[in-house]
């Protein structure tokens, strides 16, 4: 069976065909034509995350005060970001650092994390048995081998439930992994979720292929990794960075940190290189004076909170989303500094 257009059969001299042939070479060369972007120097790199690391303790430090939660997207963030600066030779006030760890672990006694809270704090501080997190972890596995992601990640996003099962088993078995090499707890537990893996379906967030890639390159095959990164480096936008839903209109700090996070193993190699350079300079030109980034939780959320009437949620999820994206920036950037 032939199928047309307006009557013409779909072959080589189809008009249609040949348009569409004529738009994609032009998307490649236009593509092939776009300026290398040289990488922010390591001075511009320090003074922007040195201000962004500002934001993050001050930011934080008022989350403490006001909530009784460590939350996935607020604590281990700023310990994490904070770690891996001191380990570049950022001056971070140790007794605020030792602090923040400390009303960690007080709050996770007196209220038990979700899995997505734990996961995060076990991979902020890969150095510290915990095993109480793990605890969390490995209880809450279900008798499939999955776990549940948290109902604000898998009903008030874009990506949809698919997406943050996936998202929370990769969480879930990226944590257990830590550290190095695995422990006990780790092997029964994957061996336990492999039909569940199996069963995940393709990302749609750039959160759920970043914590893909960090686990293939972990505990897969230099195959899959390679094809994941490739993945990955397809998506990255004009501008320089990515969107946390794939397919988004808008970068975004979170997507663009959370991908510069991953990318650095294969930093040498020239595409990741040059991806690397242009997110670097996107996330240093769109920096806030502050020393945070903007986002646009309508491309992120899809719960309508417009109106005069939901002023206050749209208020404070666009806060949540502010740290949760400066975090994840200065982490990304962060892979750019050397480590002393």
């Amino acid at each position: 069976m032939k199928f047309s257009f307006r009557g013409a059969p779909l072959g080589v001299s189809n008009p249609l065909l040949l348009l569409m042939a004529a738009c994609s070479l032009s998307r490649a060369e236009d593509a092939a034509k776009i300026p290398p972007v040289p990488p922010p120097s390591e001075t511009e790199l320090r003074t922007v995350i040195t201000k962004g690391l500002g934001f993050l303790a001050t930011a934080g430090d008022q989350w403490m005060a006001d909530k009784n939660c460590i939350s996935c997207h607020h604590l281990a963030g700023l310990v994490w970001s904070h770690r891996e600066a001191k380990a570049r030779g950022f001056a971070v006030d140790e007794k605020k650092f030792t602090g923040w760890i400390a009303w960690c672990d007080e709050r996770v006694k007196v209220k038990k994390p979700g899995i997505e809270e734990a996961a995060m704090m076990i991979l902020a501080l890969p150095e510290r048995p915990a095993p109480e997190l793990k605890s969390v972890i490995t209880a809450f596995q279900q008798p499939d081998g999955a776990w549940k992601p948290g109902i604000q990640l898998a009903t008030m996003q874009k990506r949809g439930a698919p997406d943050a099962q996936t998202n929370v088993n990769l969480l879930a078995l990226l944590a257990l992994g830590t550290p190095q090499p695995p422990p006990p707890e780790f092997e029964a537990a994957r061996a336990k979720a492999l039909d569940a893996m199996k069963a995940d379906g393709k990302p749609t967030s750039m959160e759920s292929m970043v914590f893909h890639l960090h686990y293939a390159r972990r505990f897969g095959t230099p195959e899959e990794t390679s094809a994941l990164l490739q993945d990955v480096l397809k998506l990255q936008r004009g501008d320089g960075g990515w969107s946390f839903i794939n397919g988004e209109n808008m970068s975004d700090p979170l997507a663009s940190g959370l991908v510069l996070h991953v990318l650095q193993p294969t930093a040498a190699d020239p595409p990741t290189a040059e991806a690397i350079s242009r997110a670097q300079r996107w996330l240093v030109n769109s920096q806030r004076e502050d020393g945070s980034w903007a986002i646009d939780i309508t491309h992120i959320s899809k719960l309508d909170r417009s109106g005069t009437a939901k002023a206050k949620s749209f208020a404070d999820t666009t806060g949540i989303y502010t740290y949760w994206g400066t975090s994840w920036a200065v982490l990304g950037l962060l892979q750019g500094v050397p480590v002393k």
